[in-house]
């Protein structure tokens, strides 16, 4: 009997194929018309899932078509990338989220509104607006339908640090991403990459984090984490948050963002990580204290979306080295 799953997670979503060998990676699969083509295991899981089965709970929170569960990753990015325009001024990703879909539920259905008709439905509604731009007000009175909706569901506000190939980081996805580096040479001056700086910074714990300290010195990013902590199930409940920067952070003193999560996962034969380095990411455990190094004068080219520089990135969920957390971590700056 044919084994059939449909992609629920892309840029299009909804396509039908059959697994013809998943004995190894990659996957042989057959699309409707009989062609026959590979897809990456790693990739397979993240993207398709059985046809007729309900999507992962783990993406509850990305569904874009409520009815199918599929997600539509083009148009996730572009309300993420809406959310992130308010973050500087709610300083939190979440209370981003909270605000963007205030100010559509005042909004209405009514479209094509300038700045000002934004900014007064708001005063009327007692929503301060003084700290908002008149770009992101007009932005927001000049949405698609379908923008309208994903920004206005109760999910958006409670979107983790995803930016929607693979559903935990922009780095991931059917397109690899284009190698590169960075130059050393830049380290302590201010270039298009970020602002770097000779002083070290005090390390900050910032609004939405938890367990999560970050300091830059020179263009060294640290990043310390208590693995022994704990804050309870996720949303999906399958996993307890070890720690998390809460969506995208600013990196202090810099232009890039960071995106972070920790998790315990239960299982009966768990494993432990046995590696210490990714691309531009170098662990190193005392006790349970985790500390991560990541130099912010590298770039690896452009994400799949094309509109972030790809700076450090796990690539993925991976096991912390000797331990059994999972770890998803990426780094980046938007292109100007």
């Amino acid at each position: 009997m044919a084994r059939l799953y449909r992609q629920f997670l892309g840029s299009k979503p909804g396509g039908l194929v059959e697994l013809v060998d998943d004995s190894s990676s990659p996957y042989l699969v057959k699309g409707p018309e009989g062609f026959e083509y590979s897809i990456s295991a790693d990739d397979f899981r993240n993207y398709y899932k059985p046809d007729g089965a309900a999507t992962p709970r783990k993406w509850d929170h990305l569904i874009t078509e409520p009815d199918s569960g599929l997600i539509d990753a083009r148009l996730m990015e572009q309300a993420i990338d809406i959310i992130h325009s308010f973050e500087d001024s709610a300083r939190d990703f979440f209370k981003a989220g909270s605000f963007v879909r205030d100010v559509l539920l005042i909004i209405g259905k009514d479209t094509k509104l300038d700045a000002d008709q934004v900014r007064a439905r708001l005063e009327e509604s007692g929503k301060p607006s003084a700290s908002v731009s008149e770009k992101d007000l007009k932005t927001l009175g000049n949405l698609s339908e379908d923008l309208r909706n994903v920004l206005s569901s109760d999910a958006c506000a409670s979107m983790q640090f995803i930016d929607l190939h693979t559903g935990f980081d922009d780095q991931q996805g059917p397109n690899a991403p284009r190698a590169g580096s960075g130059d050393p040479a830049q380290a302590g001056r201010k270039t298009s990459k970020g602002k770097a700086s000779g002083k070290k910074a005090d390390k900050k714990t910032r609004a939405g984090m938890k367990n999560v300290e970050l300091s830059v010195e020179g263009d060294i990013l640290t990043v310390v984490s208590d693995l022994s902590k704990e804050f309870g199930p996720s949303k999906s409940g399958k996993t307890i948050i070890v720690a998390s920067t809460g969506g995208n952070k600013i990196v202090p003193g810099r232009d890039e963002r960071i995106g972070l999560n920790i998790y315990k996962q239960d299982s009966k034969k768990p494993a432990k990580g046995r590696q210490s380095e990714f691309k531009n990411v170098k662990m190193s455990l005392d006790g349970a204290m985790l500390a991560i190094k990541v130099d912010l004068s590298k770039d690896f080219g452009d994400s799949t979306s094309g509109k972030t520089t790809i700076v450090a990135s796990t690539e993925g969920n991976r096991l912390v080295l000797g331990r059994e957390e999972k770890i998803g971590l990426n780094v980046y700056r938007k292109k100007e």
